[in-house]
């Protein structure tokens, strides 16, 4: 099939360079020109897939939130995936989704409504499934698959305070939240390129009541 679709790139591309031949000159090339436009062809059919790969097979984080829920266990989670390539043509020809070889992510919280700054800026734990341990890595890399890759903790219930916990980082200690509506703000900083998401979520007095506000994002 990739021969076939690389065979049918060849054909365009000469018929391209020989029409561009035709409209510059007004004629036919002759033998040695035929020569050069095959070879032209030839390499510029040589670059299409790595030009492919640099422009299709770059990483791309998408970003899910949700409310993980395990036996007595609550937290408000952001899922990390990076999806393969899924186009037909472009697998084809050979273009691979590259991992994502640095991934961070820093959270910030204030009050909605009073927009009064909570955690000014802290480092969020990470979390993937060779983390065996469940304590969350500061940075991760994060490879193409289908399935969720990482995710990042935002904030947990505690059952033996009976209050909503905001994780702590290597400088400050874990910051209980008080009944209300917050304003999570996440810098996902991908490969050194930041890109900063946001969305509302909301505390109550029991675990059940620890929920994202759905924004209609």
């Amino acid at each position: 099939m990739r021969k076939v679709l690389v065979g049918s790139i060849a054909a365009i591309v000469l018929a391209i360079l020989c029409l561009a031949f035709i409209g510059i000159f007004g004629r036919f090339p002759d033998e040695w020109e035929w020569v050069a436009i095959v070879i032209a062809g030839v390499g510029i059919v040589l670059v299409i897939p790595h030009t492919l790969q640099m422009f299709w097979g770059r990483a791309v984080v998408q970003t899910e939130f949700e409310v993980s829920a395990r036996d007595k266990e609550r937290s408000l989670v952001i899922l990390l995936k990076n999806p393969p390539i899924q186009n037909r043509i472009l697998k084809t020809m050979g273009v691979k989704r590259e991992p994502v070889q640095s991934i961070t992510a820093d959270i910030r919280i204030s009050e909605f409504g009073s927009r009064k700054i909570i955690v000014p800026i802290r480092r969020g734990r990470i979390f993937t499934d060779e983390d065996t341990l469940d304590k969350g890595s500061n940075r991760i890399v994060l490879p193409p698959t289908y399935s969720v890759a990482g995710s990042i903790m935002v904030a947990m219930w505690d059952n033996k305070v009976e209050r909503a916990v905001i994780l702590g980082d290597i400088l400050r200690k874990p910051l209980l939240l008080s009944a209300g509506g917050y304003v999570a703000q996440i810098i996902i900083c991908v490969d050194g390129e930041p890109k900063e998401i946001s969305r509302q979520f909301i505390v109550g007095k029991s675990a059940e009541e620890l929920l994202w506000v759905n924004t209609g994002e």
